[in-house]
């Protein structure tokens, strides 16, 4: 267990009384560098940082939960947990997830919606879930619902903006026939329109048409630009277009809808289920990819799911692979989960893939391998 000065723990005698009382409660940081840095239209990172919550019931029942930042902010994250949150856990019965969800967002209401507080509340909420299905021995996948035993996977690392076109076409051509992805993710975006669809387009070439093509425009176009851009691409038999527009531009995805036939995607940047609700009611996205953390945790994504669900939508739960697994193998309308490797240097090993998808992992709780020495190895000192 990693020990630090940002370790923040907590005992209560009466809590023994009651054996699934939470008893202790630890935090860390850890960062983990990105080399070289990602890139997508608007950004570039060179780092993955995972606020993290580890939670003790009476009986020594443990589960860890995270959060994620791309590079940044991870410390103000952890900041909020420790000074607003912790205290309220001391005590708690563990077992009542979904009340504890709600009392502590309510207790910050003023601070959301927002990504620090969905970070804070995700890390928690998903280290409650890991506890709680633990101490029944059970895999969280099954206790959410079991509705499946894998999912498949979509390869975003091969496709970075700032990749060479030479560098993308062989790392998707070596991620087809060599890992035996089924679907990759590329970033458009790039100045130059025609530069998009010609890098679209060699990659379609060298991995043929059975393997399935996303793109992902990460929030930088208008609603006209997007219009105007989406057009050439159209040919290459897109799963999705994602994030085209604003996150919150509903009008503008809903208006997207009538000029393009490539489906609609996104949900990323969208902190609360409401925001989702929204985009359902006005006909906004034919694709719903809640992020874990950035919704702030498994209670709310899988409210998210079964709204999708209700309303006949597929989600593709966004990045974490190894968590968006949980979520997406427990919901019957799951359609992918994302690759991007940037916890593995923290796992003792990877996903386990057959035939281009995921495997549930057949253990108690979530069942993210975390490497114990790789964490304290990361872990941000102070």
């Amino acid at each position: 267990m990693p020990s630090s000065s940002l370790a923040s723990r907590i005992r209560s005698i009466t809590s023994r009384t009651q054996p699934w009382a939470i008893a202790e409660v630890e935090t860390f940081l850890v960062r983990i560098p990105v080399d070289p840095p990602k890139g997508d239209a608007i950004q570039k990172f060179s780092a993955l940082e995972l606020p993290m919550v580890r939670i003790a019931d009476a009986q020594h029942n443990v589960g860890l939960g995270f959060g994620y930042t791309i590079g940044q902010g991870g410390t103000t994250i952890l900041e909020l947990i420790q000074r607003e949150l912790l205290h309220q856990l001391e005590g708690k019965d563990s077992r009542r997830i979904t009340q504890i969800h709600h009392l502590l967002k309510q207790s910050v209401h003023a601070l959301g919606p927002g990504v620090v507080l969905s970070n804070a509340l995700a890390a928690i909420d998903i280290a409650l879930w890991d506890l709680n299905a633990k101490r029944e021995q059970i895999p969280l996948h099954t206790l959410l619902g079991g509705a499946k035993d894998s999912v498949p996977v979509y390869n975003t690392d091969v496709g970075w903006l700032n990749r060479p076109t030479e560098e993308m076409v062989e790392l998707s051509r070596r991620a087809v026939k060599r890992d035996g992805f089924r679907a990759l993710k590329l970033k458009i975006g790039k100045p130059d329109p025609g530069e998009d669809a010609e890098r679209v387009g060699r990659v379609r070439k060298a991995i043929g048409d059975d393997i399935k093509i996303m793109v992902d425009a990460n929030q930088s176009w208008t609603i006209n630009e997007a219009i105007r851009r989406l057009r050439p691409l159209e040919k290459f038999n897109l799963v999705w277009i994602e994030e085209p527009l604003l996150a919150t531009d509903i009008q503008g995805y809903h208006h997207l809808g009538q000029h393009t036939n490539i489906p609609r995607a996104g949900g990323e940047s969208l902190y609360d289920p409401a925001y989702f609700y929204e985009n359902i009611r006005q006909d906004a996205l034919d694709i719903l990819q809640p992020d874990i953390a950035r919704v702030g945790g498994i209670t709310p994504a899988m409210k998210v799911c079964g709204m999708a669900e209700a309303a006949n939508l597929k989600v593709a739960p966004h990045v974490s692979p190894e968590l968006s697994l949980t979520v997406a193998a427990a919901v019957p309308n799951s359609m992918f989960i994302e690759y991007i490797p940037q916890m593995e240097p923290v796992l003792r090993h990877k996903l386990k893939m057959v035939n281009g998808e995921a495997v549930a992992p057949d253990v108690p709780g979530h069942g993210i391998p975390f490497d114990e020495d790789a964490l304290r190895h990361y872990e941000v000192k102070h």
